[in-house]
């Protein structure tokens, strides 16, 4: 981390740091359990049954456990009439899970998952190298642009190009392996190959272009004309701990 970045973080976590009130102990045995009893009242552990207020969808616990869970929708689908079953005389409907958050756009992997990821599948795959202290800021811009633009694909009704993000601050020998000092940068590859190389922070449509570009023949977005491409093989890192 650069004196520069050093500063910068230290003075958000100022700024962060005033925005709270000095919070002084309560020393007062006697204020101290009133302070406590009000706590309890505003915020019981314990709830009666019986209680008016007891939540309809509470699991039988007072709270209802898909305040911690995604929305999980279930579809059941009736049973047609040509479908006979010989063993079950009752038609039962199918039930389908569907949870809203399983397809994401970027997916985060570590070294022991690379081999598989990079040389088992070799479909068009893009990968982002971030660094939470360096250039946080743009690190976080540019994996947004990067989501938005594979919807964009989605979109067009055109299955998007594999997306990876790596942590450079804890992958440190596959982001050495892949030669990458200045972050983020995205690596765009297909076939075992590197194809391109970008440390520009563009936008979801400029990256849908290229996108577009690499890897569906389309033409050649105007921001990659003073760019020059690679033709590097991906590297190779073997670890001791694969994933099973």
């Amino acid at each position: 981390m650069s004196p520069e970045e050093r500063l910068e973080w230290r003075r958000n976590i100022r700024q962060v740091l005033d925005r709270k009130p000095d919070v002084e102990e309560e020393l007062d045995p006697l204020e101290k359990k009133k302070k406590l009893e009000k706590l309890l009242e505003d915020y019981p552990l314990v709830v009666d049954e019986d209680d008016p207020d007891w939540p309809e969808d509470a699991d039988g616990w007072g709270f209802s456990l898909g305040q911690f869970f995604d929305k999980i929708t279930i579809k059941n689908k009736k049973k047609d009439d040509d479908d006979d079953d010989d063993n079950d005389d009752v038609d039962r409907p199918e039930i389908m899970w569907q949870d809203d958050n399983y397809i994401r756009p970027i997916k985060d992997i570590k070294t022991a998952e690379w081999e598989e990821t990079v040389f088992k599948d070799i479909s068009p795959l893009i990968i982002l190298v971030h660094n939470r202290y360096k250039r946080p800021k743009e690190n976080e811009k540019i994996r947004d642009e990067l989501e938005k633009a594979v919807h964009i694909i989605w979109n067009c009704r055109l299955p998007s190009p594999r997306c990876v993000a790596i942590d450079a601050v804890v992958e440190t020998e596959l982001v050495a392996a892949l030669q990458v000092s200045i972050f983020p940068e995205i690596i765009f590859t297909k076939a075992g190959k590197i194809l391109f190389r970008d440390k520009a922070i563009r936008s979801a449509e400029e990256w849908s272009k290229v996108m577009a570009y690499f890897y569906y023949g389309a033409a050649k977005p105007s921001c990659l004309n003073s760019l020059t491409y690679s033709q590097e093989n991906i590297p190779s890192i073997v670890t001791d701990n694969p994933v099973s």
